[in-house]
């Protein structure tokens, strides 16, 4: 199981919540800590992750969660709502003609503002893309501002709606395709197995009348072997009355 699936099922679902997605970072900039801060827990992997409920009305979450060296358990730090989300920078530099995309990007909330390193490009990219789409679609006051962001990540829901749409076109069409040739593959393998039966009846046919007609001449070999031993007995009956005939002559 992998970490974002393990937090999903660790953190979220226990509270009736489903994850949206996560993202692994890295603060840009160290944390100040105060001067009577003691006993750190040593290092750690954070992710940021967001999430909304499955009752109704949905509430949208932005949750600060950490994993610690040596724990197989992970644990909320700290959570916003969506509505306390003021600004989402992409920190992609817009004064270069060509931006290429970048991992760092910076969240900032109504008390809060973190500076992040995500472990990559793509992963940046799709967490900004869903935070925009579900900003768009469950935000009840006014929306953050996405700066510095491409145009790419910030379609508007029509698009992303269409490109939904299209998947699930393209996903029936496969469906029907595997089921039409499954029907295909399972007609053929019927014509296979009754034309493996039929050979195999044809054989036993065959068989069976190879047997029976080896017993009919077996019957025939039977049959004279009868009539001949018929024949020999007569013939023995006959020489006994002739030899006993010719005894009483010879006696008298």
């Amino acid at each position: 199981m992998s970490a974002k699936s393990a937090i999903n099922k660790e953190v979220f679902t226990p509270h009736d919540e489903k994850m949206l997605v996560a993202v692994q970072v890295k603060r840009r900039t160290k944390k100040k800590i105060p001067f009577l801060a003691t006993g750190g827990q040593g290092d750690y992997m954070t992710f940021i992750c967001l999430s909304v409920t499955n009752k109704k009305p949905s509430h949208v979450s932005i949750t600060k969660v950490k994993q610690f060296q040596g724990s197989l358990s992970f644990s909320k730090r700290s959570m916003w709502t969506i509505d306390q989300l003021r600004q989402v920078n992409g920190c992609d530099p817009n004064r270069s003609l060509f931006p290429k995309d970048c991992p760092e990007f910076d969240l900032a909330f109504d008390n809060a503002f973190d500076q992040w390193v995500a472990g990559s490009a793509g992963e940046k990219c799709t967490f900004i893309q869903i935070l925009h789409h579900t900003c768009q679609r469950y935000s009840s006051q006014s929306k953050p501002e996405f700066v510095n962001c491409q145009p790419k990540l910030l379609g508007d829901d029509e698009t992303v709606d269409s490109v939904v749409f299209r998947c699930k076109v393209f996903l029936n069409r496969m469906r029907k395709e595997v089921v039409i040739n499954g029907r295909r593959q399972g007609r053929h393998l019927l014509l296979q197995g009754n034309s493996i039966l039929h050979s195999a009846a044809d054989s036993v046919t065959s068989a069976v009348q190879k047997a029976s007609q080896a017993l009919n001449e077996r019957g025939e070999r039977l049959g004279r072997a009868e009539e001949k031993t018929g024949e020999m007995k007569n013939s023995a009956e006959q020489f006994a009355v002739t030899a006993h005939k010719l005894a009483m002559k010879h006696k008298c």
